[in-house]
């Protein structure tokens, strides 16, 4: 600041001629990209100036120099007085030149477009990223990437990291977050890697925000840090929250209810959060099971599901994840250690949260079920039709997707238009969350809680009006809970229902379109029909038949 306040000053008496006075240079438009913290300076005489100045500039250049703004001052400003200052003949704004070029973009990097190179990005190509690139690379879209931190590497990113946050120490600023691993910053790479730079390859969105975010410890991450790093993203403007980690259910059955709250209130605040599924091929791993939370298998370059990937309830889609670390066939990004290929479903979540900071750049007002829904109806069919337990809805068409968001946005519509129905309406019930979403082919419907986790979940239409609602089997209480609406609430019906371990049925099994509930008693084998509902401690009485 003494600097600053001595360039203020007039230069000191002693009977020399004032050196000629300046003029502002080329970069004098306020509303361009510029530097709020320093502006540049062109002196004829350096040396006596700098002594009139009583102090040492920044050299740039030649004869240019980089003079910090004083507070208080704007830019063009005091690019202005200093232009009238003995001894500066220019002075203008320091303008920030965007290194990426604007949409519509062809990425020129050598890994993107070298099919010969073992490095080649296979990966974005199957992403079918290109497409999007004629809408958007990312410009305004802050992806929050909760991981064991990011750091630059030797091909970098093209926008500044924003808000960076060590959750694990609880400090915040520049560089806290820096990698202690490796794996957030090649996870972050996928997302938005620097291109039109000739270095390296690219990223999904590469004029995207990174908002590096450390939760790991060297031992793992703990929910608690995952939590506080999630309400941090939110709450310093992220759209995207990207969480490459896992636990398997069976070792967490139940999820956290810390990390939920923190998921739900980042849901509530319109975030799109994105989980890899796991690498392990049994259930989806929590928290990408969460039903608030885009969970993103992997592929393999193929096109195939990897073997590896997790699969069931909560898989939304598939994206390229490779199939073997370090060979053509794996996820090939910048990290701090130069570029590695990487496999698993860690990447292809990375590859998910890049397209959705496409469509988010492209569509900001657009909610986040939106974009998931763009996300998952546009997918690529590779299993059976419509949703399937190894792929989901499909592999992630980044292209596709961009061009269903512009058409529910065009329709108002909140479900995905210009395809016909893919399958029929089912319900999805998240078990240990007491989440419902509800489908319409690949249209996710309604999402609501009813039920407790743990509860045995059904459909039927229990009021006869021609709409399937949901119905609970409570273990813990031996009760039927019926509801009349598929929205949140409580049971409009409920009854006692039959003997511990007793499994229920629904359906209309007498044909009067109404649906009841029966039982399958696998102790005995044996089925028992009832045509009517219960009526609370009564139960539901004798079978009609069995």
């Amino acid at each position: 600041m003494a600097a600053v306040l001595l360039l203020v000053g007039s230069a000191p008496a002693g009977g020399a001629e004032d050196p000629p006075r300046g003029e502002l240079g080329l970069a004098s438009d306020p509303s361009a990209p510029h530097s709020e913290t320093h502006i540049l300076i062109e002196v004829a005489q350096p040396a006596q100036v700098f002594r009139a100045l009583g102090a040492d500039p920044e050299p740039v250049v030649g004869d240019w120099y980089q003079v910090p703004v004083p507070a208080g001052w704007e830019p063009i400003d005091w690019a202005r007085e200093m232009s009238s200052r003995p001894g500066v003949e220019t002075a203008e704004l320091d303008l920030i030149l965007d290194l990426l070029a604007e949409a519509p973009f062809i990425s020129p990097d050598p890994l993107y477009n070298n099919v010969a190179d073992p490095m080649y990005q296979w990966h974005l190509h199957a992403a079918k990223v290109g497409p999007a690139w004629v809408n958007s690379v990312g410009a305004g879209a802050v992806v929050a990437v909760l991981d064991s931190g990011v750091s630059d590497g030797n091909d970098g990113f093209c926008q500044p990291f924003v808000a960076e946050y060590n959750a694990v120490s609880d400090i915040a600023g520049p560089g806290s977050a820096f990698d202690i691993h490796g794996h957030g910053s090649h996870v972050a790479g996928s997302v938005a890697q620097c291109s039109d730079n000739l270095v390296g390859g690219a990223g999904m969105a590469p004029a995207a925000n990174i908002m590096p975010v450390r939760v790991f410890q060297a031992g793992g991450a703990d929910a608690a840090d995952i939590a506080r790093g999630a309400d941090w993203a939110v709450n310093h403007g992220a759209r995207v929250i990207n969480m490459s980690l896992g636990c398997d259910v069976a070792d967490c059955p139940e999820g956290s209810s810390v990390l939920n709250e923190a998921i739900e209130r980042a849901a509530a605040a319109g975030v799109v959060m994105v989980a890899s599924s796991g690498n392990t091929p049994v259930d989806v791993f929590y928290p990408a099971n969460h039903p608030a939370v885009i969970g993103v298998g992997a592929t393999v370059r193929s096109g195939a599901v990897a073997g590896y990937s997790a699969r069931g309830l909560g898989l939304d889609l598939v994206a390229p994840g490779g199939n073997e670390n370090n060979s053509p066939t794996s996820i090939w990004q910048d990290s701090i250690g130069g570029y590695i290929g990487i496999s698993g479903t860690s990447m292809a979540a990375g590859h998910v949260s890049g397209a959705a900071a496409l469509l988010i750049s492209k569509y900001p007002n657009a909610s986040a079920g939106q974009v998931r829904n763009a996300l998952n109806c546009s997918a690529t069919e590779i299993g059976p039709p419509g949703w399937d337990v190894a792929s989901g809805w499909g592999a992630l068409d980044t292209g596709a997707a961009m061009e269903q968001l512009r058409l529910m946005l065009e329709a108002g519509s909140f479900n995905c238009v210009g395809q016909p129905p893919i399958g029929a309406p089912f319900a999805a019930l998240q078990v240990n969350a007491g989440f419902w979403r509800l489908y319409h082919g690949s249209a996710e419907v309604a999402g609501f809680f009813f039920g407790n986790p743990g509860d045995f979940g059904f459909m039927g239409d229990w009021d006869c009006d021609g709409i399937d609602t949901p119905g609970l089997y409570r273990r813990s209480d031996g009760y039927v809970y019926l509801r009349n609406s598929n929205s949140q609430g409580i049971a409009d019906v409920a009854f006692f229902f039959g003997n511990p371990g007793d499994l229920p049925l629904a359906g209309d099994f007498d044909g009067d379109g109404c649906d009841t509930v029966s039982i399958y008693r696998p102790s005995e084998g044996r089925f028992y029909i009832m045509n009517h509902l219960g009526s609370g401690d009564a139960g539901l009485g004798a079978a009609e038949y069995d």
